[in-house]
């Protein structure tokens, strides 16, 4: 996971000229509770770790726009006695967005797209290892709200749902992420 976080940072970083240029363009990186829910046959759990997203967008009104981003929810570990399943899962989207300015400070939000969601599992079943990663393509859609510090930065609080991240042999994973962050539009 740090190589992948050192990959972003330096990717942003690098892209930060790029952007630098273009009007209506924003860049951000949030921080919340990911929530990811297993259920299935013989096992079934959810847990809440802290996941991360980056992303950049670009305003072509006031109203409308479009967004693309990483995010990674983090592990979700299930165990019981010598049999344990552990499951990695994030996902790159890309969404519509629609923006309702309250007021010069507040805004909300809204996005719809669709997420390319990536999960690696790994099994131990009594001695036995396996791993498999797979990839599911799903429905995406969010709400939020936006703070304008100044001109130029925003804090943001959104919620996202990324559906079905994975569904194999009656097992089915989901993945959500309430996050805060910030936003540098230029």
């Amino acid at each position: 996971m740090k190589k992948q976080l050192f990959a972003v940072v330096v990717g942003a970083a690098l892209a930060f000229p790029l952007f630098a240029q273009a009007e209506n363009m924003y860049v951000g990186a949030n921080v919340g509770r990911s929530e990811l829910k297993l259920s299935g046959d013989e096992v079934s759990g959810k847990e809440n770790k802290t996941g991360f997203k980056v992303y950049a967008g670009y305003d072509f009104t006031p109203n409308f726009g479009a967004e693309a981003g990483y995010v990674n929810f983090g592990k979700l570990k299930e165990s019981e006695g010598k049999e344990s399943l552990s499951l990695e899962t994030s996902a790159f989207y890309v969404a519509a967005t629609g923006t309702l300015p309250l007021n010069e400070q507040f805004s909300l939000f809204a996005k719809a797209g669709v997420t390319q969601n990536h999960t690696k599992a790994k099994l131990n079943l009594i001695g036995f290892n396996a791993s498999e990663s797979k990839n599911k393509t799903a429905a995406l859609f969010g709400i939020g709200a936006a703070y304008n510090i100044n001109k130029n930065l925003s804090a943001v609080a959104e919620y996202e749902n990324f559906g079905k991240t994975m569904s194999q042999d009656g097992m089915k994973l989901k993945a959500d992420l309430l996050s805060i962050g910030l936003r540098y539009k230029f």
